[in-house]
């Protein structure tokens, strides 16, 4: 037996008699106390050293607090001996889990298990438990119960989100969770609805797969069982936490499972269950959007990374090669002699359906322009642009445009030209999708990036010294070979 000191006794544990499986937070074993009583005592994943030794404050909440469905906790805090943290709370008969995983639960039996869990969250008042599943609760004095309430929030703060999140049981964690956003009542109330699904199936919503995109995008399947049940499942793991139930409406609704109705209560309950259900799936739908776009968002970002070192590159090899140039520190401008090369991020992001003709999908795009002071010739400019073009593969690509019959009705003071207005979006569409316009590509498209960097740096510091002495020339014909 191994001696722990904690804030109220001396407390013994058996470190070869393990209570359950190990868990997220910790490892759970058989102990007692200095009156022999069994207890069940948690040593927690987590050393003083990564917790800067702050308190391990459940006592103020829970312990020696007499709750009908929330597990009794005895003493809690940090050993100075081993200096790891315990948490000591009564000796249950099983977990949940340990239910489901020996045998199948009737739905009239489940109902009452899941008013038992209701109860707890009830009791426990504004505390958020954070790491609801089968496994913290456990059978104690022939009631259902919660267990390791604090726990979590203690690491939280102790830690950081990023830790708290390696340390939560995935198949029962909220969509806001794996967003890494503070947990709320309604994130405990998501996890009571993946337990209840677990329980009347025998295994959580989504038991398998990328977890994270799917607490937070997808549906889960419709549950075999009662109309009303369904329905009180389905409005728990809603994905925005604002629209899941109150935890004193989930009580009601468990009150009514338990009252026989007659015909049209039944009837009701079908409809209210498919409404439910449809509801599920829309908001599914709407998150899947929401998160691909998050997803297109930050693939924009890197892009726009990969430019800037780009341009860069560009313009230190012009500064290294012609140190007379003048160089502007707010913007991605550079002149030399007569020519004025800039770089815009004139679209730093784009929605899918913005290229719906073409079905190219560009992520984001730039204007790289180069101007000289000639009267004759003002200078060209291209678009560059982000996304899958040709090769399958997203990356970088200059594409410059020029008008059919030069530029009458539509004045482009620089031709080529690239396209700086949302307005002319469509344009870019029509011309991707081969379609007969005024507008055409002036050159095949060029990737810039990678192995064609130097490439492209070397086309337009050519370009920049011509201009530089007013010597650019307009193409002798479009599109350019």
């Amino acid at each position: 037996m191994q001696a722990i000191r904690l804030r109220k006794q001396v407390w013994e544990y058996d470190s070869s008699i393990t209570l359950g499986p190990p868990g997220g937070f910790g490892t759970v074993f058989l102990g007692r106390g200095d009156n022999g009583e069994q207890v069940a005592v948690k040593k927690l994943h987590i050393s003083a050293s990564s917790a800067g030794n702050r308190e391990l404050v459940i006592s103020e909440e829970l312990e020696g607090k007499n709750f009908s469905h929330i597990i009794p906790y005895y003493d809690s805090g940090i050993d100075a001996e081993s200096m790891d943290y315990y948490v000591v709370m009564a000796k249950a008969d099983e977990s949940l889990q340990q239910l489901i995983d020996k045998r199948s639960v009737p739905e009239h039996e489940a109902i009452e298990i899941l008013k038992d869990i209701a109860k707890g969250i009830s009791e426990s008042q504004d505390i958020v438990h954070r790491d609801l599943k089968p496994g913290n609760v456990l059978y104690h004095q022939n009631k259902w119960k919660l267990a390791d309430f604090g726990i979590a929030r203690f690491v939280e703060d102790s830690t950081s989100l990023n830790t708290l999140k390696d340390c939560l049981s995935p198949h029962y964690a909220a969509p806001e969770q794996w967003r890494l956003e503070r947990a709320t009542k309604a994130t405990d109330l998501y996890a009571f609805g993946c337990i209840a699904f677990a329980l009347l199936t025998g295994k959580p919503p989504f038991p398998s797969g990328d977890l994270r995109q799917r607490h937070i995008a997808e549906e889960p399947l419709k549950v075999p069982f009662s109309s009303k049940i369904q329905q009180l499942v389905f409005l728990c793991l809603r994905k925005s936490p604002k629209a899941r139930p109150s935890i004193k409406s989930v009580l009601n609704q468990l009150d009514g499972l338990s009252v026989p109705t007659n015909q049209s209560i039944n009837a009701i309950a079908v409809v209210g269950a498919s409404i439910a259900a449809e509801e599920a799936k829309r908001e599914a739908e709407l998150a899947q959007r929401q998160t691909e776009e998050q997803a297109r968002r930050e693939q924009a970002k890197e892009a726009l990374k990969s430019l800037d070192f780009i341009i860069e590159k560009m313009f230190n090899a012009i500064e290294q090669a012609a140190p007379v140039v003048r160089r502007s520190s707010s913007t991605k401008e550079i002149k030399l002699g007569s020519g004025i090369l800039r770089v815009q991020i004139t679209f730093p992001f784009l929605i899918k359906e913005v290229f719906q003709n073409s079905g190219k999908d560009i992520v984001c795009g730039a204007l790289i322009k180069l101007e000289q002071d000639a009267p004759y010739y003002l200078g060209r400019s291209a678009n560059l642009w982000f996304g899958e073009l040709i090769t399958g593969e997203y990356r970088w690509w200059e594409i410059p445009y020029f008008m059919l019959g030069g530029t009458s009705g539509r004045l482009k003071p620089l031709e080529p030209f690239g396209i700086s207005q949302t307005s002319e979006l469509s344009d870019v569409d029509f011309v991707m999708a081969r379609a007969v316009r005024t507008m055409n590509q002036a050159a095949t498209p060029i990737p810039i990036d990678g192995e064609y960097m130097a490439c492209f740096i070397e086309r337009w510091l050519v370009r920049l010294a011509q201009a530089a002495e007013k010597k650019l020339q307009r193409p002798n014909h479009l599109p350019e070979q």
